[in-house]
Order: structure tokens, then sequence, then C-alpha cells
């Protein structure tokens, strides 16, 4: 309902200011929805009873009402917000409008650009433009141990750009970043309210082991019905499989999933392959070569030192890989040795460890992907 509307129109149609004391008649289309919305509500109020709660969402503790402020549209929030690491809710901020037409968000956490993410988009493609919705500042806000991405910030837009091929129709994915702190707090319905009436969402898609809203107590079942509630359609994918390098059919599910702690896993075990099944791509580090002494030639043959703090994203465990040089179409050897501050890339000889080293300087960029 628009801010005029919400200022003239009460509860049950009653109009305030001139024509306070007059009733007006409810069209039937809103009656309908009325009657909807209290279906729903005594659906979840059912739900909560059967759990020992007259409230479902009983293990929300201390929530945090969103402001009425938090309905005025705003630009799209910034990356560079990632480190705030203030611990209370930001609703009184208003939320990004997405401007993009139809918008549908896939929800989930979104760190390795995996399978499981790229089938969420491609639904979300099916009715819609597919949007990536991902939070900033979540490890600083949660006071969490800092990881290294597993998919570096700056090759997202590559993954993007390789999956649109596969989106419905050719759409264009697109990625939607909102600074964790603001919706920190919000309860699953507010939550759903940010994103149907303030960004404009006209869909969701979620898998089905989603979890959401303050301490991840809403599921994919109750986004469903929410989303019936205010109008937004909801898609919840069934979940994916995959097959180990044992060649044994897995369920994304548990210690089995796809997911961005199983390929962190596999990544510190040096099992490059399964990552690659669950990528669905070769893993691809980053490194970035601006810094001085980050790429240099070691000795006069073709290796190369790189220093690990020099990579955008995770780092392999111990081991020797087979890997190749997107920059000059040739295959190398990495190197990476226990407890060790540097990893050796090992190339053809000398004059391809300088063509290496002239591009990754030209670009400020040395990718590596893992044959």
């Amino acid at each position: 309902m628009g801010s005029t509307t919400k200022a003239l129109v009460g509860v049950g149609g009653t109009v305030r200011g001139k024509l306070a004391g007059l009733r007006l008649r409810r069209p039937a289309h809103l009656l309908k929805l009325d009657r909807r919305r209290e279906e729903l509500d005594l659906r979840l109020a059912s739900r909560g009873r059967r759990h020992g709660s007259g409230d479902p969402r009983r293990h929300c503790l201390e929530p945090r009402p969103l402001s009425s402020s938090s309905t005025t549209p705003a630009t799209t929030s910034s990356k560079s917000e990632a480190g705030a690491a203030a611990d209370g809710p930001s609703s009184s901020q208003p939320f990004a409008r997405i401007e993009v037409p139809h918008p549908v968000l896939a929800l989930g956490k979104f760190n390795a650009l995996h399978l499981g993410h790229k089938e969420l988009l491609y639904q979300a493609s099916r009715f819609g433009s597919p949007c990536l919705l991902t939070f900033s500042g979540m490890a600083a806000v949660l006071q969490w141990e800092p990881l290294p991405p597993l998919t570096a910030e700056r090759d997202r837009a590559r993954v993007y750009a390789d999956w649109q091929a596969d989106m419905h129709g050719g759409a264009r994915p697109f990625e939607i970043t909102v600074p964790f702190r603001q919706v920190r707090h919000l309860q699953p319905e507010d939550f759903v309210k940010v994103m149907v009436f303030e960004m404009g969402a006209k869909g969701m898609v979620c898998g089905e082991n989603y979890r959401f809203g303050y301490r991840a107590c809403g599921d994919a079942d109750l986004l469903r019905e929410l989303g019936q509630k205010h109008g937004a359609t909801v898609k919840v994918v069934d979940l994916v499989t995959t097959t180990t390098e044992e060649g044994e059919e897995e369920e994304e599910q548990g210690a089995a999933a796809i997911s961005s702690s199983k390929i962190r896993s596999l990544i510190a075990e040096g099992r490059l392959g399964g990552v690659s099944t669950m990528l669905g791509r070769k893993y691809r580090l980053l490194a970035d070569v601006r810094g001085g002494g980050a790429a240099a030639r070691d000795g006069d043959g073709g290796a190369v030192s790189l220093r690990k703090d020099s990579f955008l994203n995770m780092v392999p465990g111990p081991g020797t890989y087979r890997v190749g040089l997107p920059s000059t179409d040739a295959e190398a050897i990495l190197r990476v040795g226990e407890g060790q501050e540097t990893v050796a890339l090992e190339t053809g000889g000398g004059d391809e460890a300088d063509l290496l080293l002239g591009d990754a300087a030209a670009e400020g960029l040395l990718a590596i992907d893992f044959l």
C-alpha cells in the first residue's frame, strides 16, 4: 500500500481526515486477501502450538521491529561496507530498490558460487530477472574468524557471465548486496516485507534447507507461506545431487551437501577434482601482484615465487598441483609447502616465466586454474 493511501485509509476501510466517521465498503478482492491472511495467521499459530508455543518464531529472541522510515527507496548498498562491525540493527536506514525489471531473488549463502547456487539463479530466471541476494559484513558483525573467500570477489563477474548462457532466455544474473547489520535482527516476516515492499522483489527462490530471519528461525515452508501472504511468488528448489570422486552419488544435505563449507574442506585437503565437480568449473586462484614482491622470478629457471598473502581467495593445502595459466594459455606446476609464506609456480622455462610476470604486471592480477 502506498504512503498516500496508508495516510488516509485505516483498518476496515475507515477514512481519516475530513471524511472521519464515514465507512467505505471494502472491495471484494481486498476482502478475499484479508481472508487469505487470516487463514495464514491461523496456520502459523497452529504450527506454533504443535511445537509447544503459540508463536512459531519462538526461537527469535529479542526481535527488533522495522523502522517506519525504512520504506524509502535508496541506492544499492556498496560492498565497501563489508568492514562495518556495528552489532545493532540499522533498520532505520533505507533499503535499496532493485532497479531491474521484475526482480526475483535467489536466497542463500553464496561464498563459493557452486552448482547449487547456479540452480537457484536458473529457477529465478524462469519467472523474472535473476538476482542473487548477498550480505556484506556478516563475519565482522557476528565476530567470526575471518576466512578467505572461495571465489575471489574480483572473479565473481566472470562466473556470472559464464552462467548467463545457461539462464532461461539468456537472462543476465545480477548480484544485490545488503549490509548484514541492517537485517540481522529482522523477524522472518519483516525480512520478507523488506524484500517485497522495499526492494521490489516479485518473487524468491531458495533451497529446501534454507533458513532465514533472526537466529535462522524461519524455514522454506514459512517463506512460501509469507510469500503467498504478501503477494510474492516463492519457488523452493529440490536439493542438488553430485558424484563423489569414488563415483558414489551424494545428496546435497548435511556433510555430503554441495555447500561452501564442504568445498572449503576439500580445498584444504587438496582434493581439487571434487571441488571442480561441485563448482561446475575449474577452481581458480587469483593473486593481486601489484604490491612489491608479490610475484618474482625464483632463480634463473622458470620458477616464480608468489606470496600467499597476495592471493584473493583460499590457497589449497600442501601438495603439488597441475595448473593452467589463462594469461599465457600454458600449463605449470604449483607447489604449496607446509607453513611456508610463498608458493612456487614452475613454468616451462625462463622466457615463459618472464611472459607470465609481464602479463600479470600489466593486468595487476595472476589467475591460476587447477586442472
